[in-house]
């Protein structure tokens, strides 16, 4: 017996999906608390280092909850642990993008572009920490001092290019 494709459901899905944010998760009926359960499974797996296992769990969890920022660093964590720099720059952007004011995805986000040598990105990311971050945190204070030390092994150049492309734009 071949199951028949029921489009209209589908487009009334996805519709549902982009109108209304809703998630997967909201969609299947999954609650947090199961979510959250997978995510203590993955955030195991990768304390442990076993990257593979906690990639897949993540994968899981962004796909039910694409607005999770969380769950998005976690996936870039562990695709930054595996070396898969570009696709840890993906994860790190969406988390970023989700919680601007949280500095950890953009300092990542630049570490994961000095690593594939793209300093002029990496640069960008930098000053995106310093433009969003909190200032008078705790978070924010540590945060803009790692990205002090990163910003070296960066080079003021990277900077300076950045400078003026902006100025071009202009």
């Amino acid at each position: 017996m071949q199951n028949k494709i029921d489009t209209a459901k589908i487009a009334e899905g996805v519709k549902t999906l982009i109108q209304d944010q809703a998630t997967l998760k909201q969609l299947k009926g999954v609650t947090n608390a199961e979510l959250e359960s997978v995510y203590s499974l993955a955030f195991g797996y990768y304390q442990t280092g076993k990257y593979e296992e906690a990639q897949k769990l993540f994968q899981f969890l962004v796909l039910f909850d694409h607005l999770n920022a969380k769950y998005w660093f976690g996936l870039g964590a562990v695709q930054q642990a595996l070396k898969d720099f570009q696709g840890a720059v993906v994860s790190y952007g969406y988390c970023s993008f989700l919680k601007l004011d949280n500095p950890k995805p953009q300092l990542h986000a630049a570490e994961c572009f000095l690593a594939l040598g793209d300093k002029r990105n990496a640069a960008s990311a930098i000053e995106a920490l310093d433009a969003y971050c909190p200032k008078d945190t705790d978070i924010g204070r540590e945060y803009r001092a790692k990205a002090a030390k990163l910003r070296e092994l960066v080079g003021e150049g990277a900077f300076a290019a950045l400078a003026k492309e902006d100025e071009k734009k202009s």
